[in-house]
């Protein structure tokens, strides 16, 4: 369990709370339990006192006939108990050996003759001392006492008792706590599943609500509340994203007409026709911007998305890296691959075949002259698994974490100029077919793209297929 977590917190201040309350309980109990014995001692001793005088009364002239009369009644060594009766100085009775042994009845005190009851704890024995009068004015003193070894024993088994129960208790409620609090928590983490499963592909998803009227719902009113804002805002600025690309189409396209109308008709000074040419590539170049924010546009709606079918990863990276070689070739860069195995999975093969393209572009373009990009398609359990390694450049670790952002370029002393949508783009569709990629460079040693996409559900192991006898298969299936 991790101790920051508010399971735990919960836990430790229940367990703490009952560990306060349990202590507390047990101070009191231990100390009532004491006054409770002493208290009972003090009534049976003061009481046998009483039942002493009442029986021996008639008797106090003849010793035997009271150590009888005692003894019978009684018996105070068996019973543990003390008696000791004296008149003027004189001891009448005196109660012999305990069976325990726990005291010695003739080195008992004598208690204060002052006049009155009176109490004393000697040893293990809590004594009483009573003064009676005989009819002809003589004055009897009546002692009494009981051995409290009984007593201790009671109260320290009480003590051993809770010190042994008390933690067993908190590991019960600790373990009980957990499990319920657990439990009490189960909605949240309902609304922790739902609110992870939510993605652009189903922006409507909501948080369940419970109906439990309690703070737990609150929560949920409250970030269901906050995705309608957030939806509304997403779909507002996908609107105006797509609206607008859609609106500009149209006068770039009319400009670029213009201009390579103007341009062809060879009137024109070289300076003026140089300036057209820039300015016809630079709308060329803002063509190719607003037709990737269309394309995003349209992979981020569940609607812009095409119907998968079936296809083998591995053989549309061969037809990739086959139509890239003459660019690669430009560059002095060697493609190779496509290393692995045949996977299936499925998709749109248009755009996972934009996927490819899109990557070995940057490959070749962010190259060394004489480099070479690797290609390898591999299979997991239930995904596909695409990567392509370059020796180029590489990307510094401060950058990493934001080359799949839109409109994100990272500055090289190269000169090219992109518009920082390639990457987004190919991410766009990786999260559209339900899969991902990752990036992993090294500046100056070279760039791993891994594009990782779920695997057709009857794609199982297969063995290396090469570009030759992939070709040869695929002119087969055409003839």
């Amino acid at each position: 369990m991790n101790w920051r977590s508010i399971s735990f917190r919960l836990v430790a201040l229940y367990c703490g709370l009952l560990l306060v309350l349990g202590l507390s309980f047990s101070l009191f109990t231990v100390f009532s339990f004491e006054r409770y014995t002493e208290a009972s001692s003090r009534s049976l001793i003061t009481g046998r006192a009483a039942e002493v005088w009442d029986i021996i009364r008639g008797a106090i002239g003849n010793p035997d006939e009271v150590r009888t009369l005692i003894d019978q009644r009684f018996s105070p060594a068996d019973q543990n108990r003390f008696f000791r009766v004296t008149s003027a100085g004189r001891t009448i009775y005196v109660s012999g050996m305990p069976a325990d042994g726990s005291f010695d009845p003739a080195k008992m005190p004598f208690l204060d003759a002052t006049p009155g009851p009176r109490y004393l704890n000697y040893g293990t024995v809590f004594l009483y001392s009573r003064h009676f009068t005989t009819p002809d004015g003589e004055t009897v003193t009546i002692e009494t006492g009981q051995s409290d070894l009984y007593s201790k024993y009671l109260e320290d088994s009480l003590v051993t008792s809770l010190v042994i129960g008390l933690p067993l208790l908190l590991l019960a409620a600790a373990a009980g706590s957990y499990v319920l609090i657990r439990r009490a928590l189960s909605p949240v983490e309902v609304m922790i599943q739902v609110a992870e499963a939510i993605s652009f592909r189903n922006p409507r998803n909501r948080v369940p609500l419970l109906g439990t009227a309690d703070r737990v719902e609150a929560l949920g009113l409250a970030l269901n509340r906050m995705l309608d804002r957030l939806d509304s805002a997403y779909q507002h600025a996908n609107r105006f994203s797509s609206d607008a690309a859609h609106e500009l189409r149209t006068p770039l396209a009319i400009i670029q007409g213009e201009l390579e109308f103007a341009m062809a008709r060879g009137e024109l000074a070289a300076d003026v026709e140089s300036a057209l040419s820039n300015v016809l590539d630079e709308v060329a170049r803002l063509s190719k911007i607003i037709d990737s924010l269309l394309m995003l546009s349209r992979m981020d709606h569940p609607s812009g998305q095409r119907g998968y079918a079936s296809l083998d990863l591995h053989a549309l990276a061969a037809e990739t890296i086959d139509q890239m070689q003459l660019l690669a070739a430009e560059k002095r860069v060697t493609l190779k691959g496509p290393t692995g195995a045949k996977v299936m999975v499925s998709g749109d093969r248009d755009r996972l075949k934009q996927v490819m393209v899109n990557l070995l572009d940057n490959g070749i373009k962010y190259n060394v002259a004489g480099g070479h990009i690797v290609v390898d398609v591999s299979a997991g359990p239930g995904v596909a698994r695409l990567t392509v390694s370059d020796s180029g450049i590489g990307i510094a670790p401060e950058n990493l974490d934001y080359v799949f952002d839109r409109f994100y370029r990272v500055s090289t002393n190269r000169g090219e100029v992109g518009a920082g949508l390639g990457l987004a783009i190919v991410k766009s569709i990786c999260h559209a077919h339900g899969g991902s990629i990752s990036v992993t460079s090294k500046v100056g040693v070279g760039t791993s793209f891994c594009v990782t996409l779920p695997a057709a559900a009857h794609n199982i192991g297969a063995a290396p297929v090469s570009v030759p006898e992939q070709r040869s298969r695929e002119i087969e299936s055409a003839a």
